[in-house]
């Protein structure tokens, strides 16, 4: 029986291993079924025929006790073949199972993994949604700084256009041609309104006329350098040196040899204070 049980091993072998069968075992166990049992099975039932009949004499097919262990081989074979079956089938669920606990533990740290990440990127996201808000706010402040800038270039090249021009001023008997940096105020005096002239105080502490009808057209013309000190006075910004209360009256200190001094109205007084503050936020500071 060792040469019928050599080729059914190998063609076992070949079957198990048989890429095409391995995936299909609807038709593997059919194929096996007709190779191992009943071709395998005939064929050693013949060559045992020829070898007892060759060396003994004895023809078996007329024996009954051959057909019984013939048919107690058969039976071995076939339950071989269910053997097999079975624990392949029980090696391969093992293997599914062990295979499904891997795979869940892998899904399992991949899943923390994930979740790891998923934090981060909230951490991240808020980060960055943070530094956007700020990068956004900063974007509002610059353009409202640049609003703001470009308001008082606008008004710096227009107090810089008015400080350039020049006015002719009758003093005395003689015209001269003076700049606004040189007026310490417009003022009038009585009688000025019937000659349709207006006073000029210079910073010189020298007097004057200009051939202007009233204080609002000056104030028009140069809207940037003078402000109006009460109906009757336009006071030039760069002309006042310093301001203060003294005692009950409120006092304007002019720049020039004489100092001149002018009280004014306390809301005059405040409403210059708030000018010096606008001027404070357009004009340079001295680091020192």
């Amino acid at each position: 029986m060792l040469l019928a049980i050599t080729p059914i091993a190998y063609i076992v072998y070949k079957l198990d291993t048989s890429t095409l069968l391995g995936q299909n075992d609807k038709l593997r166990y059919p194929i096996q079924f007709v190779t191992l049992v009943l071709l395998l099975g005939a064929i050693a039932l013949r060559v045992v025929y020829k070898i007892y009949l060759a060396l003994f004499g004895v023809d078996l097919q007329k024996r009954d006790y051959f057909e019984r262990d013939f048919v107690v081989v058969m039976f071995c074979l076939i339950m071989v073949q269910f053997y097999y079956a079975f624990r392949r089938e029980r090696k391969i669920n093992n293997y599914r199972k062990k295979r499904g606990k891997v795979m869940q533990k892998w899904l399992l740290q991949k899943d923390e993994q994930i979740k790891a990440q998923e934090i981060k990127s909230n951490e991240l996201l808020m980060h960055y949604e943070h530094e956007l808000d700020e990068l956004k706010s900063r974007k509002q402040r610059l353009r409202a700084n640049h609003d703001r800038l470009s308001s008082h270039e606008s008004r710096l090249k227009a107090c810089l256009k008015e400080a350039t021009q020049q006015f002719e001023v009758m003093i005395g008997a003689v015209s001269e041609s003076i700049r606004i940096p040189q007026v310490a105020y417009f003022h009038l005096k009585e009688g000025s309104a019937r000659s349709k002239l207006v006073d000029v105080r210079l910073l010189d502490g020298r007097e004057g006329t200009v051939d202007i009808d009233s204080l609002a057209k000056i104030e028009k013309m140069w809207p940037n350098l003078f402000f109006r000190a009460g109906r009757g006075m336009l006071i030039q910004h760069m002309a006042i040196k310093d301001q203060y209360r003294d005692e009950n009256d409120y006092i304007v200190e002019l720049f020039g040899e004489s100092n001149e001094r002018l009280k004014v109205s306390g809301e005059t007084y405040d409403r210059l204070l708030e000018i010096n503050r606008e001027w404070m936020q357009i004009l340079p500071r001295d680091k020192d």
